[in-house]
Protein backbone atom coordinates (compact mmCIF):
# COMPACT_ATOMS: atom_id res chain seq x y z
CA UNK A 1 0.00 0.00 0.00
CA UNK A 2 3.18 2.39 0.75
CA UNK A 3 4.22 1.85 -3.48
CA UNK A 4 0.44 3.16 -4.37
CA UNK A 5 -0.01 5.12 -7.75
CA UNK A 6 -0.84 8.60 -5.93
CA UNK A 7 -3.64 8.29 -8.22
CA UNK A 8 -4.88 5.54 -6.69
CA UNK A 9 -4.61 6.27 -3.49
CA UNK A 10 -6.76 9.47 -3.86
CA UNK A 11 -9.25 7.15 -5.32
CA UNK A 12 -9.11 5.10 -1.99
CA UNK A 13 -11.82 6.97 -0.22
CA UNK A 14 -14.00 7.22 -3.70
CA UNK A 15 -15.02 2.77 -3.00
CA UNK A 16 -16.01 3.67 0.84
CA UNK A 17 -18.38 6.74 -0.24
CA UNK A 18 -19.67 4.66 -3.47
CA UNK A 19 -20.93 1.75 -1.90
CA UNK A 20 -22.24 3.53 1.01
CA UNK A 21 -24.00 5.75 -1.47
CA UNK A 22 -24.83 3.00 -3.85
CA UNK A 23 -25.84 0.60 -0.94
CA UNK A 24 -25.15 -3.37 -0.38
CA UNK A 25 -25.77 -4.55 -4.17
CA UNK A 26 -22.96 -2.72 -5.47
CA UNK A 27 -19.92 -3.92 -4.83
CA UNK A 28 -16.37 -1.17 -5.75
CA UNK A 29 -12.97 -2.20 -6.53
CA UNK A 30 -10.14 -0.45 -6.62
CA UNK A 31 -7.36 -2.10 -8.79
CA UNK A 32 -3.46 -1.59 -8.81
CA UNK A 33 -2.27 -2.98 -12.29
CA UNK A 34 1.10 -2.85 -11.42
CA UNK A 35 0.52 -6.23 -9.63
CA UNK A 36 -1.90 -8.31 -11.70
CA UNK A 37 -1.97 -11.61 -9.63
CA UNK A 38 -2.75 -9.65 -6.80
CA UNK A 39 -4.54 -5.88 -7.96
CA UNK A 40 -7.37 -5.63 -5.46
CA UNK A 41 -5.93 -2.55 -3.23
CA UNK A 42 -9.37 -1.36 -1.82
CA UNK A 43 -13.11 -3.30 -2.19
CA UNK A 44 -16.56 -2.74 -0.56
CA UNK A 45 -19.24 -4.80 -0.51
CA UNK A 46 -16.97 -7.98 -1.85
CA UNK A 47 -20.00 -10.52 -1.11
CA UNK A 48 -20.97 -9.60 -4.52
CA UNK A 49 -18.05 -11.63 -6.45
CA UNK A 50 -16.28 -13.53 -3.76
CA UNK A 51 -13.35 -10.73 -3.89
CA UNK A 52 -10.95 -9.40 -1.43
CA UNK A 53 -8.25 -7.31 -1.43
CA UNK A 54 -5.49 -8.99 -2.86
CA UNK A 55 -7.52 -10.80 -5.66
CA UNK A 56 -6.44 -10.79 -8.92
CA UNK A 57 -7.28 -8.77 -11.89
CA UNK A 58 -9.88 -10.17 -13.92
CA UNK A 59 -9.75 -11.35 -17.51
CA UNK A 60 -11.61 -8.51 -19.16
CA UNK A 61 -8.75 -6.07 -16.93
CA UNK A 62 -6.32 -8.11 -18.64
CA UNK A 63 -7.39 -7.89 -21.97
CA UNK A 64 -7.86 -3.58 -21.65
CA UNK A 65 -3.91 -3.47 -20.41
CA UNK A 66 -3.24 -5.75 -23.91
CA UNK A 67 -5.42 -3.89 -26.51
CA UNK A 68 -4.40 -0.80 -27.75
CA UNK A 69 -7.71 -0.33 -29.08
CA UNK A 70 -9.02 -0.36 -25.28
CA UNK A 71 -6.17 2.23 -24.07
CA UNK A 72 -8.11 5.04 -26.20
CA UNK A 73 -11.39 5.04 -23.88
CA UNK A 74 -11.72 5.96 -20.55
CA UNK A 75 -14.29 3.37 -19.49
CA UNK A 76 -16.82 0.72 -20.26
CA UNK A 77 -20.44 0.67 -18.49
CA UNK A 78 -23.16 -1.39 -18.18
CA UNK A 79 -21.77 -4.70 -19.75
CA UNK A 80 -22.76 -8.41 -18.17
CA UNK A 81 -20.31 -10.83 -16.27
CA UNK A 82 -20.71 -13.62 -14.09
CA UNK A 83 -20.14 -14.13 -10.25
CA UNK A 84 -18.45 -17.42 -9.43
CA UNK A 85 -21.49 -18.79 -8.35
CA UNK A 86 -23.69 -17.46 -11.49
CA UNK A 87 -25.07 -14.52 -10.65
CA UNK A 88 -25.59 -12.05 -13.13
CA UNK A 89 -23.79 -9.19 -12.66
CA UNK A 90 -24.13 -5.47 -14.42
CA UNK A 91 -20.36 -4.45 -14.63
CA UNK A 92 -18.77 -0.98 -14.81
CA UNK A 93 -15.49 -0.09 -15.30
CA UNK A 94 -13.57 3.37 -15.03
CA UNK A 95 -9.44 3.27 -16.17
CA UNK A 96 -7.59 5.27 -14.28
CA UNK A 97 -4.75 6.64 -16.50
CA UNK A 98 -1.49 8.86 -15.62
CA UNK A 99 -0.24 12.15 -17.16
CA UNK A 100 1.09 10.00 -19.75
CA UNK A 101 -2.27 8.07 -20.47
CA UNK A 102 -0.95 4.77 -19.36
CA UNK A 103 -3.69 2.85 -17.42
CA UNK A 104 -2.42 2.59 -13.53
CA UNK A 105 -5.67 0.85 -11.85
CA UNK A 106 -9.67 0.69 -12.17
CA UNK A 107 -12.22 1.39 -10.59
CA UNK A 108 -15.02 -0.81 -10.74
CA UNK A 109 -18.82 -1.04 -9.30
CA UNK A 110 -20.55 -4.15 -9.85
CA UNK A 111 -24.36 -4.65 -9.32
CA UNK A 112 -25.32 -7.55 -8.59
CA UNK A 113 -28.66 -7.83 -10.44
CA UNK A 114 -30.67 -10.47 -8.58
CA UNK A 115 -32.97 -8.72 -6.39
CA UNK A 116 -34.12 -6.28 -9.05
CA UNK A 117 -34.20 -9.92 -11.16
CA UNK A 118 -36.61 -11.00 -8.95
CA UNK A 119 -39.06 -7.56 -9.06
CA UNK A 120 -39.42 -7.75 -12.53
CA UNK A 121 -40.17 -10.99 -12.78
CA UNK A 122 -42.88 -10.21 -9.98
CA UNK A 123 -43.96 -7.10 -12.13
CA UNK A 124 -44.06 -9.44 -15.08
CA UNK A 125 -45.65 -11.68 -13.46
CA UNK A 126 -48.35 -8.88 -12.41
CA UNK A 127 -49.04 -7.06 -15.91
CA UNK A 128 -49.11 -10.10 -18.29
CA UNK A 129 -52.37 -10.79 -20.25
CA UNK A 130 -53.37 -13.41 -22.48
CA UNK A 131 -53.58 -11.42 -25.68
CA UNK A 132 -55.81 -14.17 -26.95
CA UNK A 133 -58.64 -13.92 -24.06
CA UNK A 134 -61.85 -12.76 -25.44
CA UNK A 135 -62.14 -9.86 -22.76
CA UNK A 136 -58.53 -8.95 -22.62
CA UNK A 137 -58.56 -5.40 -24.13
CA UNK A 138 -62.07 -4.17 -22.28
CA UNK A 139 -62.06 -1.03 -20.37
CA UNK A 140 -63.41 -2.29 -17.06
CA UNK A 141 -63.28 1.65 -15.93
CA UNK A 142 -66.48 2.58 -17.82
CA UNK A 143 -68.43 1.88 -20.91
CA UNK A 144 -66.44 3.81 -23.20
CA UNK A 145 -64.54 2.26 -26.26
CA UNK A 146 -64.32 -1.81 -25.62
CA UNK A 147 -67.04 -1.59 -22.50
CA UNK A 148 -69.43 -0.20 -25.58
CA UNK A 149 -68.29 -3.27 -27.73
CA UNK A 150 -69.14 -5.51 -25.58
CA UNK A 151 -73.01 -4.18 -24.60
CA UNK A 152 -73.02 -3.98 -28.47
CA UNK A 153 -71.94 -7.58 -28.92
CA UNK A 154 -74.59 -8.99 -26.18
CA UNK A 155 -77.49 -7.11 -27.83
CA UNK A 156 -76.38 -8.70 -31.66
CA UNK A 157 -77.21 -11.91 -29.97
CA UNK A 158 -80.33 -10.85 -28.36
CA UNK A 159 -81.67 -9.83 -31.94
CA UNK A 160 -80.70 -12.51 -33.44
CA UNK A 161 -82.32 -14.93 -30.87
CA UNK A 162 -85.43 -12.63 -31.06
CA UNK A 163 -85.07 -12.26 -34.89
CA UNK A 164 -86.49 -8.67 -35.30
CA UNK A 165 -85.47 -5.12 -33.49
CA UNK A 166 -86.06 -5.00 -29.75
CA UNK A 167 -88.23 -2.22 -29.70
CA UNK A 168 -90.82 -3.87 -31.85
CA UNK A 169 -90.94 -6.97 -28.44
CA UNK A 170 -93.87 -7.47 -26.42
CA UNK A 171 -93.73 -7.07 -22.78
CA UNK A 172 -93.17 -10.69 -22.72
CA UNK A 173 -90.40 -10.74 -25.25
CA UNK A 174 -88.74 -8.24 -23.29
CA UNK A 175 -89.14 -9.97 -19.99
CA UNK A 176 -87.57 -13.15 -21.66
CA UNK A 177 -84.73 -11.21 -23.24
CA UNK A 178 -84.08 -9.34 -19.67
CA UNK A 179 -84.07 -13.16 -18.47
CA UNK A 180 -81.43 -14.18 -20.77
CA UNK A 181 -79.05 -11.22 -20.16
CA UNK A 182 -79.18 -11.48 -16.46
CA UNK A 183 -77.79 -14.99 -16.78
CA UNK A 184 -75.36 -14.08 -19.12
CA UNK A 185 -73.86 -10.91 -16.45
CA UNK A 186 -75.14 -8.25 -18.85
CA UNK A 187 -76.34 -6.20 -16.08
CA UNK A 188 -73.07 -6.59 -14.12
CA UNK A 189 -71.85 -4.34 -16.90
CA UNK A 190 -71.93 -0.36 -16.04
CA UNK A 191 -74.12 1.42 -18.73
CA UNK A 192 -75.78 -1.90 -19.67
CA UNK A 193 -79.49 -0.47 -18.29
CA UNK A 194 -79.25 2.76 -20.12
CA UNK A 195 -78.21 1.03 -23.20
CA UNK A 196 -81.31 -1.69 -23.32
CA UNK A 197 -83.47 0.71 -22.80
CA UNK A 198 -81.94 2.71 -25.41
CA UNK A 199 -82.24 -0.43 -27.55
CA UNK A 200 -86.10 -0.85 -26.95
CA UNK A 201 -87.36 2.40 -26.32
CA UNK A 202 -88.04 1.95 -22.64
CA UNK A 203 -87.31 4.08 -20.07
CA UNK A 204 -84.42 2.34 -17.38
CA UNK A 205 -87.17 2.80 -14.54
CA UNK A 206 -89.11 0.21 -17.02
CA UNK A 207 -85.86 -1.93 -17.08
CA UNK A 208 -85.05 -2.01 -13.69
CA UNK A 209 -89.18 -3.52 -13.25
CA UNK A 210 -88.26 -6.25 -15.88
CA UNK A 211 -85.14 -7.04 -14.13
CA UNK A 212 -86.61 -7.51 -10.92
CA UNK A 213 -89.11 -9.32 -11.82
CA UNK A 214 -87.30 -12.11 -14.02
CA UNK A 215 -85.57 -12.52 -10.55
CA UNK A 216 -88.75 -12.83 -8.14
CA UNK A 217 -89.32 -15.92 -10.67
CA UNK A 218 -86.10 -17.45 -9.92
Amino acid sequence: MEKLHPILRSMLPMVKGLALALGPDYEVVLHDVSDPDHSVVAIENGHVTGRSVGSPLRDFALYVLKSAEEQDRDYVVNYLTRSKDGKRIRSNTFYLKDDTGEIVGYMCVNYDMTKAEMVKGMVDFLVAVDPSAAYSEFDVDGPQGKFEDLLERNLRVLRGKVGKPLHLCSKQECLEAVKDLDEGGFFLLKGAVETLAQETGKTKYTIYSYIREVRKED
